[in-house]
């Protein structure tokens, strides 16, 4: 089975550790949620996998991070965010750092935690629903610096909040606030100053940067979302904002050094982008959101001025809201699900084909908008709506069910990000976190 990880191998040797299967950040050790445990069970007993253990957390998304036997989450207490160490043996608390982070989103359905914390040997980074940024001591458990992303770039708290997982590069962090004057800002990894900042790269969106290698060259990857449209007050309430006023959104290659813009595209434009690009083999890469925003794949050429964006096609077909694509063997598996569009899984080839979806395959589960990941050949999902964890054989030829268990709460907005770490699966709903045995 061929997986293209070569964009992220920068990470490995930053995050070495004595675990080799450590998953200490979001989607994982090489950000594309591809774990390399092998020796997961084929399939399950018809009572399911062990549950280890399971913990209470407060509302939200917050995924959880896991590195040398021990799983960090961010969670809430009043006003107050936390970030609690776990030991991954017995699911008990190691420690918790609390800090002072009040706020209050208006979204009240969807108000709580969010973001995975990014773990290094020597210090955690974490970025809370309302906006501060912080690092963590491991070894104090203290605070060492905190940055408020929303006061210090003039940034309003969106109804939804903040959705970001720090990305660890040399000696930078970088995050996206998505704000007028810095769409993606590089900190200090030791102090927290600022080294740079980009210009804007669109409005509100819960994209976290990446960084990759594309025409032989490092580069951040972010884009933004477009601009919703206002209503004016002498405008008839079906009289939107002109297409002039509401700016688009854009996908950008930005310099590591200052934050430059390289290169960008805005053939492609989503109200409310959440997955970030995913670098494909080729110099491309794919780009997919909810909204009716459906789908496309970019390719970045080099040339004699810098580099071009060659826009290889875009799609309707498929279209994702939360999760990150997986790619197999020159295809894509796609949670095409959104507010509007319940396709579910969904098989697609690199070059634009449609190969299956299991909307259109009797009996086969929809899996809502739940999170999902790939480990020794096999997809792990868990389904965001009805609660059952899926383990499904990761060949673009069919959909193949391998075992299937009721795991977490029925409607309870499991949509968290997944954590593997040897061969213990990490997973939540709305108030419980559970670890799961798959060997």
């Amino acid at each position: 089975m061929k997986i293209w990880t070569g964009c992220l191998l920068v990470l490995a040797g930053f995050f070495s550790s004595a675990y080799t299967a450590d998953w200490p950040q979001f989607c994982g050790p090489d950000r594309n949620n591809v774990s390399a445990e092998t020796g997961l069970a084929d399939r399950w007993p018809s009572s399911g996998p062990k549950v280890l253990w399971e913990v209470p957390v407060y509302n939200g998304y917050s995924g959880p991070a896991i590195r040398d036997g021990k799983a960090y989450l961010i969670d809430r207490n009043g006003e107050n965010s936390l970030l609690r160490c776990l030991n991954m043996e017995d699911g008990s608390e190691l420690w918790v750092c609390s800090f002072a982070d009040p706020g209050e989103m208006t979204g009240k359905k969807y108000e709580g935690t969010r973001g995975t914390p990014t773990i290094t040997e020597t210090h955690a980074y974490l970025v809370t629903g309302y906006g501060q940024l912080v690092c963590v001591d491991l070894t104090t458990h203290e605070v060492k610096w905190a940055k408020n992303l929303l006061t210090e770039f003039n940034n309003p708290l969106h109804q939804f909040g903040v959705a970001q997982s720090p990305f660890i590069h040399g000696g930078l962090v970088l995050v996206s606030p998505h704000a007028e004057a810095a769409g993606v800002v590089a900190f200090d990894k030791v102090t927290g100053e600022t080294v740079w900042t980009s210009p804007r790269i669109g409005a509100h969106a819960y994209v976290s940067p990446l960084v990759t290698t594309l025409c032989g060259r490092e580069m951040v990857i972010a884009s933004g979302s477009k601009e919703k449209p206002e209503r004016g007050r002498n405008r008839g309430k079906d009289q939107e904002k002109p297409a002039a006023e509401a700016r688009l959104g854009r996908l950008v290659g930005l310099s590591l050094e200052d934050g430059s813009i390289l290169w960008e595209y805005s053939g492609w434009q989503c109200d409310g982008a959440i997955p970030a690009p995913t670098p494909i083999a080729g110099d491309r890469l794919f780009i997919t959101g909810g909204y009716d925003a459906g789908s496309a794949m970019i390719q970045l050429e080099k040339t004699d001025a810098g580099f071009a964006v060659k826009e290889l096609y875009k799609t309707e077909e498929v279209g994702a809201q939360l999760q990150q694509p997986i790619e197999v063997d020159g295809h894509l598996f796609i949670g095409s699900n959104s507010n509007n569009r319940k396709d579910g899984l969904a098989c697609f080839s690199l070059d634009g084909k449609l190969k299956w979806r299991t909307k259109d395959i009797e009996g086969a589960p929809n899996f809502e908008r739940g999170p999902f990941i790939l480990a020794d050949g096999k997809l792990i999902l868990l389904d965001g709506e009805s609660g059952f964890l899926y383990l499904v054989k990761a060949d673009p030829s069919d959909y193949k069910e391998l075992s299937s268990v009721k795991i977490v709460l029925e409607k309870d907005m499991a949509w968290a990000p997944l954590a593997l770490s040897n061969g213990k699966l990490l997973l939540r709903d709305w108030n419980t976190m559970k670890c799961i045995e798959l060997k």
